[in-house]
C-alpha cells in the first residue's frame, strides 16, 4: 500500500511540474501590457488576390467606385483587434480614409464593438461569421488590412500595428501605381 502511495505521489508532482511547464510556455507566448505592438507586418498566405466581387455590401459599395481603399477586417473577440480599433479615430482626425469590417459571432457584439471605438465616422460593415471576408477574400485571420484598386484585391495584410501597416499599404500603393 505504501508504493502505491508513492507511486500516486510521484505521478502527481509529475503532472504538477508538467502544469507549471506549460504554463511558463504559454506566458512567453502572451505579450504583456507594457510590451509596445509588434511593427512586422505579413501577407496573408490564403488571401484570394485578384479577387474582385461582383457584388458588395450596401456598406462597402464605394471601394470598387474607388481607384485605392485600405479596408480593416477586425474581429469583436480579438484582443489585437480591439487594440486596433483604438487607433483607428486618431488614423481617422490625420485623414487617413479607412473602411472597417467587423467580423462578430453576434451581430449586437459586432454593432457595440463598433460604436465603442466610434466607426460611425467611417464606412463599417458588420460581417456576421466573418462569411463576407472568408468567401470572396479567404481572409479569416485579423487584424487584417486589404488593399483594393477599384474593386480588386491587391494585397492583403496581418499585422499588429495600425501605423505600421498603413506605411506598408502605402509602399504597396505605390509599387502597384509605378507598375500600372
Amino acid at each position: 500500500m505504501t508504493v502505491f502511495f508513492g507511486l500516486v505521489l510521484l505521478v502527481l508532482a509529475c503532472a504538477v511540474v508538467l502544469l507549471f511547464a506549460m504554463l511558463g510556455e504559454l506566458a512567453s507566448r502572451v505579450p504583456t501590457q507594457d510590451q509596445t505592438p509588434s511593427k512586422q507586418v505579413e501577407p496573408i498566405e490564403n488571401a484570394k488576390l485578384g479577387a474582385e466581387p461582383l457584388e458588395w455590401p450596401a456598406e462597402l459599395a464605394h471601394v470598387p467606385a474607388r481607384d485605392a481603399s485600405v479596408v480593416l477586417v477586425l474581429s469583436s473577440s480579438c484582443a489585437s483587434c480591439e487594440k486596433i480599433a483604438a487607433q483607428v479615430p486618431a488614423a481617422l482626425d490625420r485623414g487617413v480614409d479607412l473602411t472597417v469590417v467587423v467580423s462578430c459571432g453576434i451581430r449586437e457584439r459586432g454593432e457595440d464593438f463598433a460604436k465603442r471605438h466610434g466607426f460611425h465616422r467611417t464606412h463599417t460593415y458588420i460581417d456576421h461569421g466573418g462569411t463576407w471576408s472568408t468567401q470572396k477574400f479567404g481572409v479569416d485571420s485579423s487584424p487584417a488590412a486589404l488593399l483594393f484598386r477599384r474593386g480588386r484585391l491587391q494585397t492583403a495584410l496581418l499585422f499588429w500595428d495600425l501605423d505600421s501597416v498603413l506605411a506598408a499599404v502605402g509602399r504597396v500603393d505605390n509599387e502597384i501605381q509605378e507598375v500600372s
